[in-house]
């Protein structure tokens, strides 16, 4: 969606007043229309009639239901490094969202972003200064992932945001969900890519900062696993990237910069480290800055530190005057991760063929 439709969807999602519910009813239509179609798809992607290519690689998935931030990327990191520390040769793949570089585009390698993130997509950059493995871009990910395998050697895909980009069939798939993720209406009046019977073809659930294990609508059998994200360190792009205590947060004063789908999440966490945010910069979700953004920045900041995500600070160290701005870096804690891990990288189940 355009950040203008979708700031009005928004509205919708979580109404309050009497003119948002009635924008939620007039979307309610166009959910069913949507979920109609999604429904569709998929029984043509089960039955075989829409083609999902293969690639040589051990292909795991990781997405969601609904649109916006659940945690995917500090997933896909976290889920790469551990399947590349079992020897795998591990590749990320992206749709690289916002890349203005048509095709496939090699992010980065050996931890060594190689293109701005107008042309790989702000995550898949971010991905690439953390991840030791190629990262390559996409908007059809089949033909990413076998230029990956072609020309890297992998043979092992992590496929980030890829639960549904059926195009590309995968070994496995891991969902993730959130403690406040609303989960009612389908697109456009809801946040739903798709309802939770689609929760049958994964093999594991992630539940993500969040108490419970139970999920309503999860098939019997489906392994739930649980997860949270911890803020391990303050990021500065002065020249090199280098990493400061999240403890010298405690206490101080400084401007929040969020150009994120929900923002509300990362002031929290500034809050939880005791910092006094004094102030909230907010842009739209994947925004690309400008050196006009920077100057506003810098003038709400009033000489006090500029705190900001680490998908911001890709696209904002490029700019001038970034020396006073530092990233707030978050890293995935997995329960029972090596379980989690062995499952995925298990092979696929074998269907039985019918015989004649």
């Amino acid at each position: 969606m355009s950040t203008g439709l979708e700031g009005v969807a928004r509205r919708a999602w979580a109404p309050r007043t009497p003119a948002e519910h009635a924008l939620r009813a007039a979307l309610v239509p166009a959910a069913l229309a949507y979920g109609a179609v999604i429904a569709v798809r998929n029984r043509l992607y089960d039955a075989g009639w829409l083609a999902a290519a293969r690639v040589p690689a051990h292909v795991v998935s990781v997405g969601n239901l609904a649109v916006g931030g659940t945690g995917k990327t500090p997933t896909t990191l976290w889920l790469a490094e551990r399947l590349l520390a079992r020897g795998h040769r591990v590749g990320i793949v992206t749709r690289g969202y916002g890349k203005r570089r048509r095709g496939v585009v090699v992010v980065g390698e050996a931890g060594v972003p190689l293109v701005a993130p107008e042309e790989g997509g702000d995550e898949a950059v971010m991905l690439a200064r953390r991840f030791r493995g190629p990262v390559v871009s996409g908007e059809r990910r089949a033909p990413a992932a076998a230029f990956a395998c072609s020309r890297f050697g992998v043979d092992t895909i992590v496929l980030d945001d890829g639960f549904q980009h059926r195009a590309l069939a995968r070994d496995a798939d891991l969902v993730l969900l959130t403690a406040d993720e609303p989960a009612f209406f389908l697109l456009p009046a809801g946040p739903l890519r798709e309802g939770p019977a689609a929760l049958a073809r994964a093999r594991a659930l992630l539940v993500v900062d969040a108490g419970a294990t139970v999920v309503p609508g999860a098939p019997p059998g489906l392994r739930v696993f649980r997860a949270r994200l911890r803020p391990t360190a303050l990021v500065g792009a002065a020249g090199a990237w280098s990493e400061e205590p999240v403890g010298d947060l405690a206490g101080r004063e400084v401007t929040a910069v969020a150009g994120v789908a929900r923002p509300e999440r990362f002031l929290a966490t500034l809050r939880a480290l005791g910092a006094v945010v004094v102030d909230l910069v907010p842009f739209p979700d994947h925004h690309v800055y400008s050196a006009a953004d920077v100057d506003r920045i810098m003038a709400a900041a009033g000489g006090r530190a500029v705190v900001t995500t680490e998908k911001d600070l890709v696209k904002l160290e490029r700019l001038r005057a970034t020396g006073a701005l530092r990233a707030l870096r978050v890293s995935l804690e997995v329960d029972d991760g090596d379980a989690l891990v062995a499952l995925l990288a298990a092979p696929r189940p074998q269907v039985d063929l019918p015989r004649d």
